[in-house]
């Protein structure tokens, strides 16, 4: 029997589900619910440093993280509502590929005038 993840909405077996405060999801959105990804976290700083040691970071990229770091390349900086608007994402996914990249030190952020702007590290 298949049913819709309460989050991302995609389709799952119930065998391969995971009740949580009265909602059904997916085991992706069940582990970011629990332990969401955050750009400040100096353990998954040191885990990405260890696990990249020796390889080129940017062949590690998935295509959309790949994308986002590509649109910053061309501009220098970019707000999140313009990487949301021009990428065609979400606040939310956007947000979530940020921690990873800033983990990896390719990505960082930068308050000017009262704007967070995304550059490269």
């Amino acid at each position: 029997m298949l049913i819709h993840c309460t989050k991302c909405r995609n389709k799952i077996e119930k065998h391969q589900c995971y009740e949580y405060q009265g909602r059904t999801f997916c085991e992706d959105c069940y582990m970011e619910i629990l332990s969401p990804p955050q750009a400040c976290d100096p353990m998954a700083v040191h885990s990405a440093k260890t696990f990249l040691k020796g390889k080129d970071k940017l062949s590690t990229l998935t295509p959309l993280q790949t994308k986002i770091v590509d649109y910053i390349r061309g501009k220098g900086e970019a707000t999140i509502e313009e990487i949301v608007e021009n990428l065609n994402l979400t606040e939310e996914v956007l947000r979530r590929e940020f921690a990873v990249l800033r983990h990896m030190e390719i990505l960082k952020a930068s308050k000017k005038e009262d704007k967070i702007f995304y550059l490269l590290f």
